[in-house]
């Protein structure tokens, strides 16, 4: 019978008591005593009983054993000895601390989870959780062996623990907690909370702040308040890294921190930037994992946190755009969603260019990761930053928008989402980048790529693709399809190019030659246009033509042909490529070279895909309908043969019943009509009715598509059809289709000219220039017309008889015989409109019917200079380019316009860019720009085919100095032209005034090649440059005008004048060594001279002539043209055609001042022209002049009273003004009363009348003591710069420059952000953006500018007596006739007490209601005025009235003669 334990533990402790007893030994005893004290129950009788082992384990220094298996059996026993005997066990205090630092020293092998002694331990610790010996432990001071406890239990703790381990270690360490808690307790379970290894401590410490969060609290609150508000404290770990602390504690405590949190404002509003970016990314966390409810509770913090979206550091800032990626995604709905959306939109217009970038990141990534909630605006305006002024920005915006895109049309195919407007205009905002020069990503030749396999994903179906193209079609403007057409051309390009190139291999196989090898290298070239870098292309192909393997070439030609399916062609792709090899050198080149072969972005299928959904939209209810039938006339027009095999849909649009026959639907048939087996029979029954009913663009393409459809020569049908429309045309019904359809079918069908040709002509001239019959029957027609139509119903019949004879004279393939007998007759009758002569002297019409009549009647020449230039006599050459002089400016800009797209497309000789000089010195600021822009790049683009010419000659072995390619050649023309104007300077006028104005379209002309001369760094090439202009002005002294030899003295002075400004203009080069070239002059403008000595002779008139009066011309003409202009041109290449469609202004109607002046701004000079304030009394003794650029500003400054002038106070001094990009100041008004007069609203080129910048002009008639001007009333004062004091600007309007559109954006200031310098700006779009203004191209504009242009009452009859009064004027009385007679949009009227206002009695109501205006606007500008605050370098906020056909007051008409007579006695 086993003993009792009692007696068990009673003897094993007298056992123990025995000295010197091994290890053996004492594991069996002791092991004996742990079994004995298992059994026994808790009893305070048992003290008697443990005494004996009591002692023997304390006193023989058990307690201190070294041996590991002895120390763990006498912690056992140490704690069933209290289990026991609790709660009193007999241990003193000291005992106590041997006893529990024995129990923590067995603690620390709890990791060992292998030991078979785990068991022991686990009962220890148990023990010691369930007798709450840890109060003891507090009680008896023990608090470092508690600390040495807890970080014991959290570097043993194991996620591989049994629970009860875990509770057990919680338990004491709760019960300490619940005690007393201390700093390094504290910070022991906080350093546990934030360590990266998240195991079994991290667990550990979070529940013991979850089930002590009561007692913690206190002191958590304190210490995170603490190292909030004192960062620059104590440096220990756990300061560092209270950030953590914050956010662990958040996510299993968070009511522990309800104190602390809204500290972090602090840390928010700091000035250090690292502590505010811990901050921002602390709070964010914050914010995504209570899912946004962080916002709502602690408001305040929020508000802050989304202040920090514009915080002044760029790292905050992309801080904040990162965590509200991580915000919005964890909850996009509700307030809190809203406002960090918000503020995420608000950093797209960030004026950093890497926080734009990442704004636009996080739009796509948010966009991305949920289609169907997030707002597509937001979408909207962060593909804006495709226009953003840093090409980084835009090629990361583009890179992360096609993504979304791709995205987007996946989860449409899908079913998903539905198709929607505002992901649609990605890929148009992405086309536009085309004409970003800035960028070799944006050419075309990489934009072509984009379109084939980047927009789209790759698995995307053909029919999921054309309807994406067709949404996104539909918000295609102009700039969009011009961006469209470029690429397909080049891509047509290059396939019709290949297809040679193949076609020319098979054929070197065959016979190889010389003549071979150089046309397959000129194929090269050809082909390498069409990518980024030609000259490694040209290399790759040249490789391409070495290689022997047939396969290659057969799968190019598989891939260049139209018929080849989508799926089929992608295979063959593959095929190549995979034949290539991914390691061969040029696979890159191979790669690009296979996707612009094929038809990748259109083919045949998608264009069946269009044509069936139009067909099926019943009665065009769909929204799409109409970019439907645009895109398909878009690529048909480059690939009408992928209409073939379509001829069921297009039977179905043009059937009786269809809704869809328009001309649109016929332009389409036209231009791929001959691709398709229709028969004609089908729909010709249709096609005759638009010819006789239709429209006039309706009947020309109903033309073209019948000549289209007839696969041959069938003269039969159009002579039936002539018939009927000539019947037809008699009947007097739709005259103007009509017409054009005669004309169309005299183009495609020569034969019935001879049949038809006359009868429209006599037409024309009879029933409609002469009768007074047939125009009142039209007269209903057009009274319901566009009201922007600015003449009458009667002009509008002429100008179509006019359209419809030059069209009939224009056949599209040959030219029969008794076309050639007629032109000349119609030739004169068009020059009988543009003198107004003839069968024109008669006829009654308004000054806008004879403008829009001369305009198509130049214009008519032009065209028909295509074809029949040679038949052009110098006389009528005359007088079509001085259509570039015409009286209205309707015909002027028309007029240049007509000739530079011309002369783009090569089809009229180069001669005809002499009107661009004519009109580079016009009065209106938009006529004169564009002509400059025209001159410009005509002469650089014709200089570059020159060289390209040259060097084809060169190899060709032809002559090498066939210069009349030379566009410098236009210089004979204009010259001529000159000699022949009436407006030459009379015989004895020596005049140096008159010659610079009458010579300005010469100078302009050699000053714009001189600056091309600049720009060549081939100095051979500017040598034979100069050579050759000083060969032409040689050429011409040696010649006789071969018109009217009484000419020839005019031909030499301007000859001579010219060659002496080619050397003043190149004094900088060595002239000495350019050899005169042989200039080989038009017989039909030149002839030699019968005497050879007389070509030698210099003429009389020729002797004032020199260098010096040269000099003095082109000093007088430097306003006309600078060498920066040319700069600025260079970069810019584009039309109105090149700007978003809203921005484009109506070229009849002339820009509004703020966005003409678009193309060079930087660096231009500009000129005022300052005059005298003239007092009241005196006003009829002064008035200022100007020359045709100085009527446009006229300044009124004030004077000195009864101040004599000298001589110099009348010298014409021009004066530069240089302007800065950002912003620059201009002179204060000397008075309230000082107004400026503005011609035209234009304020670039004004010519100076002052000596320098702070004389005035002083008059010699004025008497009386001198009056000394008052402080404040200079002329030339300081004025404030609104760029420097910042919310002055706010509420101003403004013009800024954009390097993207090449245009200025009109706008208002918005507000100002002090703390960034940032001014808000609203434009006139809708959009807004941020900016430094300092950084930026800016300036103010008033509304007071923005008035529009009026007509003048300018009569060309008066041209004549004009133009012979200005023969022999001074420039005094030159300006004084040119003010008084030369045809102005507007006229501007002085409000000033010293001159009357210059009013028309026919238009005095109008005039009152814009004086009221005026008289507002006056106020408000003396408000600005004395403020210092109302201007801003280079723009004057000074109003302006115009008046529709202003004519001078008798009182100004006096004045006017006083001033000429004064003019005139200073002058002499």
């Amino acid at each position: 019978m086993a003993d009792r334990p009692e007696r068990v533990v009673e003897e094993v402790g007298k056992l123990l008591a025995q000295s010197r007893l091994n290890k053996d030994a004492l594991v069996k005893l002791l092991k004996r005593a742990e079994s004995a004290l298992c059994e026994l129950c808790q009893s305070s009788s048992l003290q008697m009983t443990l005494c004996p082992l009591n002692k023997s384990l304390v006193q023989h220094s058990l307690l201190h054993h070294k041996d590991k298996d002895v120390k763990l059996l006498v912690a056992v026993c140490f704690s069933e000895i209290m289990r026991v005997l609790a709660p009193n066990p007999p241990f003193s205090d000291e005992i106590f601390k041997d006893i529990f630092r024995l129990i923590i020293s067995t603690f620390v092998e709890l990791a060992d989870t292998e030991s078979p002694y785990l068991p022991r331990r686990m009962k220890i610790l148990e023990n010691v959780a369930a007798l709450k010996c840890s109060v003891i432990m507090l009680d008896i001071g023990c608090e470092d062996l508690v600390l040495d406890m807890f970080r014991v239990f959290f570097s043993v703790a194991k996620l591989g623990h049994q629970q009860s381990l875990f509770q057990a270690m919680l338990s004491i360490m709760a019960h300490i907690l619940e005690e007393k808690v201390t700093r390094p307790l504290l910070d022991v379970i906080l350093l546990n909370l934030v360590k990266e290894d998240k195991g079994a401590s991290f667990k550990l410490a979070v529940l013991i702040i979850q089930n002590c969060a009561r007692k913690l609290e206190p002191s958590i609150r304190g210490l995170l308040t603490c190292c909030i508000l004192n960062r620059d404290g104590s440096k220990d770990e756990l300061k560092k890294s209270y950030h953590e602390i914050i956010l662990e504690i958040f996510q299993c405590s968070p009511q522990i921190l309800f104190a602390v949190i809204p500290n972090m404002t602090h840390e928010l509003l700091t000035d250090q930037v690292d502590v505010r970016l811990k901050a921002v990314h602390l709070i964010g966390k914050l914010l995504t994992l209570s899912k946004l409810h962080f916002g709502q509770e602690y408001r305040s913090v929020f508000v802050e946190f989304l202040k920090r979206f514009s915080d002044k550091s760029t790292e905050v800032r992309m801080a904040a755009i990162e965590c509200a990626k991580a915000c919005y995604t964890a909850l996009p709905s509700g307030n809190e969603a809203h406002d960090i959306l918000a503020a995420l939109e608000g950093r797209l217009l960030d004026f950093d260019d890497k926080v734009r970038t990442q704004a636009v990141i996080a739009v796509c990534d948010l966009a991305k990761s949920n289609l169907t909630c997030f707002p597509s605006e937001v979408v909207l305006h962060a593909v804006e930053r495709l226009r953003d002024k840093k090409v980084s920005v835009r090629k990361n915006v583009m890179q992360n928008l096609l993504e979304l895109y791709r995205d987007y049309c996946d989860q449409c195919a899908k079913g998903i989402i539905t198709i929607n407007d505002h992901y649609e205009q990605i890929p148009c905002k992405i086309l536009i980048l085309c004409f970003d020069k800035d960028c070799e990503a944006f050419r075309p030749q990489n934009m072509e790529l984009v379109l084939a396999e980047e927009i789209f994903p790759s698995s995307l179906s053909l029919k999921d693709r054309t309807s994406h193209w067709i949404a996104f079609f539909s918000f295609f403007k102009l700039p969009h399809i011009k961006a469209l057409n470029s690429i397909l051309s080049q891509k047509r390009r290059l396939q019709i190019e290949l297809q040679e190139y193949l076609t020319l291999r098979v054929k070197e196989k065959e016979n190889s030659s010389e003549e071979m090898r150089k046309k397959i290298l000129a194929s090269f070239v050809k082909m390498s246009a069409s990518f980024v870098d030609s000259s490694k292309a040209e290399e790759s192909f040249q490789n391409l033509h070495q290689m022997k393997d047939n396969n290659i070439f057969k799968a190019l030609q598989e891939l260049n042909k139209d018929s080849t399916p989508f799926a089929t062609a992608q295979s063959v792709r593959d095929s190549f490529l995979k034949r290539i090899g991914n390691k061969h050198p040029n696979y890159n080149f191979f790669r690009v070279l296979s996707s612009k072969c094929s038809y990748t972005i259109f083919s045949a299928e998608i264009v069946h895909n269009i044509l069936e959904n139009v067909t099926s939209w019943k009665n065009g209810g769909n929204k799409y309908m109409q970019s439907s039938i645009d895109l398909l006339l878009v690529v048909l027009t480059v690939f009408p043969s992928l209409l073939g095999g379509s001829e069921e849909y297009m039977l179905k649009i043009f059937s009786q019943e269809s809704i869809l026959t328009n001309e649109k639907s016929l332009q389409i048939l036209a231009r791929a009509g001959s691709y398709m087996s229709i028969n004609l029979s089908d729909i010709y029954p249709l096609l005759e009715l638009k010819c006789l009913e239709g429209t006039r663009v309706e009947s020309k393409y109903a033309v073209a598509a019948i000549a289209s459809l007839l696969h041959y020569s069938n003269d039969c049908i159009f002579s039936i059809l002539c018939q009927k429309i000539v019947n037809a045309l008699h009947d007097g019904h739709n005259i103007p289709a009509l017409l054009q359809s005669l004309a169309c079918i005299l183009q495609y069908s020569p034969s019935n000219y001879e049949s038809y040709g006359q009868q429209i002509i006599d037409f024309v001239v009879q029933k409609i220039f002469r009768s007074v019959e047939v125009l009142p029957r039209q007269q209903q027609m057009f009274s319901s017309g566009s009201k922007e139509s600015v003449c009458s119903s009667s002009c509008k019949m002429m100008v179509y008889g006019l359209k419809a004879i030059v069209k009939s004279f224009l056949p599209r393939v040959t030219t029969p015989a008794h076309i050639r007998n007629q032109i000349k007759d119609f030739f004169d009758f068009l020059c009988d409109i543009l003198l107004e002569e003839g069968l024109f002297r008669d006829i009654i019409m308004s000054e806008c019917d004879k403008a829009h009549l001369r305009t198509v009647a130049g214009k008519s020449i032009l065209r028909l200079a295509t074809r029949w230039d040679s038949h052009i006599s110098p006389k009528l050459f005359h007088l079509t380019i001085y259509r570039a002089r015409d009286s209205s400016s309707i015909v002027r800009k028309s007029f240049i316009c007509k000739i530079h797209n011309l002369l783009k497309d090569q089809a009229i000789p180069n001669r005809y860019a002499c009107a661009f000089a004519m009109t580079s010195s016009d009065f209106l600021g938009d006529v004169r720009a564009d002509s400059m822009r025209y001159l410009t790049e005509f002469l650089k683009e014709h200089s570059r085919k020159f060289l390209v010419h040259q060097v084809t000659q060169d190899t060709s072995g032809q002559d090498k100095d066939k210069m009349t390619y030379h566009p410098a050649y236009i210089v004979v023309f204009l010259i001529h032209i000159l000699a022949h104007a009436r407006e030459f300077p009379s015989e004895n006028c020596q005049d140096i005034v008159v010659y610079a104005e009458f010579c300005r379209p010469l100078i302009v002309i050699l000053q714009a090649l001189a600056n091309l001369d600049n720009f060549n760094s081939n100095e051979n090439d500017v040598r034979n440059n100069r050579s050759f202009l000083l060969g032409i002005f040689r050429a011409v002294q040696k010649a006789e005008d071969a018109v009217n030899a009484e000419m020839t003295p005019k031909l030499h002075i301007l000859s001579k004048i010219g060659f002496l400004t080619v050397k003043a203009l190149n004094r900088h080069y060595d002239m000495s060594s350019d050899a005169p070239r042989l200039v080989l002059l038009p017989s039909s403008f030149y002839k030699a001279f019968r005497d050879a000595r007389s070509g030698e002779e210099s003429h009389p008139n020729e002797s004032f002539i020199d260098e010096n009066f040269v000099r003095r011309i082109i000093k007088a003409n430097e306003s006309y043209i600078a060498r920066e202009d040319i700069t600025c041109l260079d970069s810019t290449k584009r039309t109105s055609n090149d700007l978003p469609l809203e921005r484009q202004v109506d070229p009849l109607l002339g820009k509004k001042f703020g966005e003409k002046d678009t193309m060079c701004n930087n660096g231009k000079r500009r000129q005022k022209l300052g005059l005298q304030k003239v007092p009241s009394e005196e006003k009829h003794k002064k008035l200022p002049s100007a020359t045709p650029d100085s009527e446009e500003l006229l300044y009124l400054n004030s004077v000195h009273e009864g101040t004599q002038s000298t001589h110099e106070n009348s010298i014409y001094n021009l004066e530069k003004e240089q302007l800065s990009s950002c912003a620059s100041a201009s002179p204060k008004l000397s008075s309230p009363e000082s107004w400026v007069l503005v011609k035209e609203a234009d304020f670039r080129d004004c010519i100076s009348l002052v000596e320098n910048k702070n004389d005035l002009i002083k008059s010699s008639t004025s008497t009386g003591p001198v009056q000394p001007s008052k402080p404040g009333r200079q002329c030339d004062t300081d004025c404030v710069e609104l760029g420097q004091s910042g919310e002055a600007l706010v509420g101003h309007r403004v013009r800024l420059w954009s390097p993207i559109d090449m245009c200025y954006s009109s706008g208002t200031v918005d507000s100002y952000d002090s703390q960034n310098s940032m001014h808000k700006i609203a434009y006139d779009n809708g959009e807004l953006e941020l900016l430094r203004l300092e950084d930026e191209k800016w300036e103010v504009i008033d509304d007071t500018l923005l008035l529009d242009k009026e007509k003048s009452n300018f009569q060309p009859g008066d041209r004549k007596n004009h133009r012979k009064t200005l023969s022999g004027c001074s420039m005094p009385e030159l300006l004084l006739h040119k003010k008084s007679s030369t045809p102005w949009w507007e006229k501007s009227v002085s409000t000033s007490s010293s001159l009357h206002e210059v009013i028309d009695d026919s238009e005095h109501s109008g005039i009152e209601k814009r004086s009221s205006i005026l008289s507002e606007r006056k106020n408000k500008n003396r408000k600005l005025s004395s403020t210092g605050k109302g201007f801003v370098k280079g723009k004057r906020s000074l109003p302006s009235v115009t008046a529709q056909q202003c004519s001078v007051s008798n009182e100004a008409k006096e004045t006017t003669g006083n001033v000429r007579r004064s003019m005139r006695i200073r002058r002499t």
